[in-house]
């Protein structure tokens, strides 16, 4: 049975990994959302230079999603650099961050959608016995699999807007509206850097 943390620990903090390519509003409101949470001590952004559950390309540099990721930020949210030059893998960056902060307690988020396919991550058996899950519940995603995945948990009822950076890059590229799926403070980069030719 999966051990279901009531709280978490002293010096807890929400690890949001992604590519963020781009970054939207939905993990905007999740990060404000968890900051308002009294489990939780800091919330922190962590892009990823490459993410190997993602098929799709990358699209913008590191660096241009770094810069994306900076200018919105809200207060009580950081950005954390330490899965720059890392291989992707939840496991390894939870154990560098571990390593790194000894002291902390650390909650990695994830959407209820990936539970289905969480069993096949990298060293899910690592994962299982030293990582605690922050499961966030998706539409048309159940929390139903979690006797069966044995992880250390929270679920948190919080309902992000259904915007995907995927979405954001094909509306671009259709000429369609981005309109509220991302923060006016970047839009018209956003709209730029993922215009079809341009060369970035």
């Amino acid at each position: 049975m999966p051990n279901i943390d009531p709280a978490c620990p002293k010096r807890c903090t929400a690890i949001i990994g992604g590519s963020f390519d781009p970054i939207h509003n939905g993990h905007l409101y999740l990060a404000e959302k968890l900051s308002q949470d009294p489990d939780i001590e800091r919330v922190a952004f962590l892009p990823v230079g490459n993410h190997h559950f993602k098929k799709d390309k990358i699209v913008l540099s590191f660096e241009q999603r770094l810069r994306l990721i900076r200018e919105v930020l809200q207060p009580g949210v950081e950005v954390w650099l330490d899965d720059a030059g890392g291989s992707g893998y939840t496991a390894d960056l939870m154990r560098r961050l571990q390593a790194k902060y000894p002291d902390r307690h650390f909650a990695f988020v994830i959407g209820s959608d990936n539970l289905r396919h969480l069993h096949l991550w990298y060293d899910f058996e690592w994962l299982q016995a030293n990582v605690t899950f922050l499961i966030v519940p998706r539409v048309g995603y159940e929390v139903q699999e979690l006797g069966e995945l044995g992880i250390n948990h929270l679920i948190k009822d919080i309902r992000p807007p259904e915007v995907s950076s995927s979405t954001i890059r094909r509306n671009i590229a259709q000429g369609l509206s981005i309109e509220g799926m991302v923060s006016e403070r970047i839009k018209s980069q956003v709209l730029e850097l993922y215009r079809p030719g341009n060369p970035r």
